[in-house]
């Protein structure tokens, strides 16, 4: 195997090893002998872990691009994951995603040779390295199903080369990491919302389940979940509950950049214009100021001259969801329709991660929102109508609705109802918050819906896989794996 070596820059010259685990390089002089030494150096490692993960998520790319919330934007170019027209030579790598579990084992491996004169401290710091590999590989499991298992730092140049685990066994040691983030947690709160904590535990573990749980009926995602996996959800949520979260009266201000770690937020992702750059869902999905000169409404919409680049646009479905309630407070805050002096629309753009404005330029720095307590309002509604709770899911469904300033829900009251009305209520509260197409396939996995008659690009397409080929390079890299089922080979074996 090819060896390479790729020192990060972490903190105040804090020096981290990145290697893959399909193309390894083993750990540096620089990290085995000087580096670990202190306490305070472990915490600056998960720093770095923060960061690694934070850039992984920062993409519409896994999720939010093969749903149906976006459209063909003025700009472009749309991705291959929204066309649907992925395969092994155009697929994304894996090994970003390997990379955060590497530096996470090996947290783990070097943690416990540093002597702390707090244990509280240790305990937190292994608290939050085993939510943030449980939140990574949930993300691995959810793109690529069946995955390798690593749970073993790469110490050196002879590594053994791992298959792709059954998809099962990767959600076990999920649930597994979380049990152990929740337990070491020291506290029952939070210290920081941009930090791991026992309630973003909670959170994940409920979303966790929930993946778990509607992957039952459809073989293509089955993973031997059921009713106890819904009553584990809610059990979770309701501990998050308990934290002292709530829904802000003002939808607008969940997501305003000087509100940021507000009540309703579980756990963000930091972001600041010089340190991180800007959310890309927000710059894929807003357009150039220069582009939008004739627009009477221009000082209304959130535009940069360099930082926008208008590659999607809210979709007409997205639209019609919001206007099926003309009442929708939530609609101006999801989008804006950009107008000449006529009234014609020159473009329509989201509205949602308005960034800041600075004296250069704006800059689209919001937080990358993870779990906040709308989304998990809607989760346990979700839980409780896929129980059959109908009674129990409206509560929930109407808070939501409550907030928007909509009237409660009086349409049909049978499961399969409530569960589609959920649906659509999960793409108006969370609209470009990186969630539509994971429910989109868990609805179906769920037989709720159908997803190759609500996505466009899958319209002709019955049958396409929902999870994503493994990269040409990978599969060349490690001879066991095998491709997702779905999608052609031409690797040699």
């Amino acid at each position: 195997m090819k060896a390479t070596k790729i020192l990060i820059c972490i903190l105040c010259c804090t020096w981290i090893c990145s290697c893959s685990l399909l193309e390894v390089d083993p750990v540096s002089t620089i990290t085995s002998q000087s580096f670990w030494k202190t306490p305070g150096d472990a915490k600056a490692y998960l720093t770095g872990i923060y960061n690694k993960v934070r850039d992984l998520n920062n993409t519409s790319y896994y999720g939010e691009d093969r749903g149906d919330a976006f459209k063909a934007g003025e700009i472009g170019p749309t991705s291959v994951a929204w066309a649907h027209t992925l395969l092994e030579s155009n697929a994304p790598s894996y090994r970003s995603a390997y990379n955060i579990i590497h530096h996470a084992n090996l947290l783990f491996n070097k943690i416990e040779s540093l002597k702390f004169t707090n244990e509280t401290e240790k305990n937190r710091i292994k608290a939050e390295c085993h939510f943030l590999r449980a939140y990574t590989y949930f993300l691995i499991v959810r793109i690529w199903g069946d995955a390798p298992i690593i749970t073993d730092p790469v110490l050196s140049d002879n590594v053994e080369l791992k298959p792709r685990s059954p998809k099962e066994d990767v959600m076990k040691l999920i649930l597994e990491d979380i049990e152990q983030s929740v337990l070491l947690f020291p506290e029952d709160g939070y210290i920081n919302k941009n930090l791991a904590s026992k309630p973003a535990a909670y959170a994940l573990k409920a979303d966790v389940l929930m993946w778990k749980a509607w992957h039952m009926d459809r073989s293509v995602c089955a993973l031997n979940g059921g009713n106890a996996d819904l009553e584990e959800a809610i059990k979770a949520i309701d501990q998050v509950g308990g934290s002292g979260v709530s829904l802000l009266p003002d939808y607008a201000k969940v997501f305003a950049n000087d509100n940021k770690k507000n009540n309703e937020i579980i756990f963000s992702f930091y972001f600041e214009r010089y340190e991180t750059g800007n959310l890309s869902i927000a710059t894929n999905t807003t357009s150039r100021t220069d582009n939008l000169s004739m627009a009477v409404n221009l000082a209304d919409a959130a535009t940069s001259p360099n930082q926008s680049r208008h590659v999607y646009a809210p979709s007409d479905k997205a639209r019609e969801l919001y206007l099926k309630y003309p009442g929708d407070r939530r609609y101006k805050v999801a989008m804006i329709d950009l107008v000449d002096k006529d009234g014609n629309l020159i473009l329509t753009q989201t509205n949602k991660f308005r960034g800041k404005a600075y004296s250069d330029d704006r800059y689209f720095d919001d937080d990358l929102i993870a779990y906040r307590w709308g989304d998990l309002l809607l989760l346990r509604a979700e839980a409780n109508a896929a129980l059959n709770k109908i009674s129990e899911s409206l509560v929930d469904l109407n808070e939501v609705r409550d907030r928007a300033g909509l009237e409660p829900y009086d349409g049909p009251k049978d499961k399969i109802a409530v569960e589609k009305e959920i649906c659509d209520e999960r793409l108006r509260e969370l609209f470009i918050e990186q969630k539509r197409w994971f429910d989109l396939v868990r609805f179906h996995c769920g037989g709720t819906i159908d997803i190759y008659k609500e996505v466009p690009n899958l319209n002709d397409k019955p049958g396409y896989p929902l999870y994503f080929p493994i990269n040409y390079n990978d599969m060349v890299l490690n001879d066991k794996l095998v491709q997702t089922d779905g999608y052609e080979s031409n690797v040699e074996r």
